[in-house]
């Protein structure tokens, strides 16, 4: 069986259908957004999704850093707490980043209370640039660098992720 997923925005977690709806139309070819599921062997633990702040002019980062790309993450809760956040979060923008050579920059916008998301950002490397969003959905901005996340600028290094205790 496949671990829930829930959204923090929402607090829900969405049925497979809605997970469907949303998300399929990013994976496929051509979309704006590029989609990856974080895999564990065979099991889906986490979503990450990334896109170029300048195609959402309204995103509130898009004016930290021309070119930058916006990442966005969520693992299964039974994987919270355990180190792989920062670890995911790391590779996926090292991924990215040779992908695409001309970023300069990633940036994140979580909720100001998601304290999970932001420790995690922090821990792969993220270091705040303020806040933004509206008064609906506030966020704090957070930025790495190309050179913060090649490891040309030293920061702190995330620990080796623990797996859930076996029930």
């Amino acid at each position: 069986a496949q671990p829930a997923l829930t959204w923090y925005a929402h607090g829900t977690a969405p049925t497979p259908k809605e997970i469907a709806r949303k998300y399929l139309p990013r994976i496929r070819a051509g979309q704006p957004m590029r989609c990856r599921i974080l895999l564990l062997g065979e099991t889906a633990v986490g979503y990450f999704q990334s896109y170029r702040l300048r195609g959402f002019p309204d995103h509130p980062a898009a004016h930290l850093e021309p070119g930058a790309v916006g990442i966005e993450f969520l693992l299964a809760s039974e994987w919270t707490g355990r180190g792989l956040g920062p670890l995911a979060i790391r590779a996926f923008v090292r991924g990215l980043l040779r992908e695409e050579a001309d970023v300069g920059a990633c940036c994140a916008d979580p909720h100001p209370e998601n304290r999970g998301s932001i420790g995690a950002l922090l821990r792969a490397g993220f270091r705040p640039r303020g806040r933004g969003g509206s008064e609906a959905q506030l966020a704090l901005l957070l930025r790495l660098s190309r050179a913060a996340a090649e490891g040309a600028e030293e920061g702190p290094r995330p620990a080796a992720a623990k797996p859930p205790a076996k029930s």
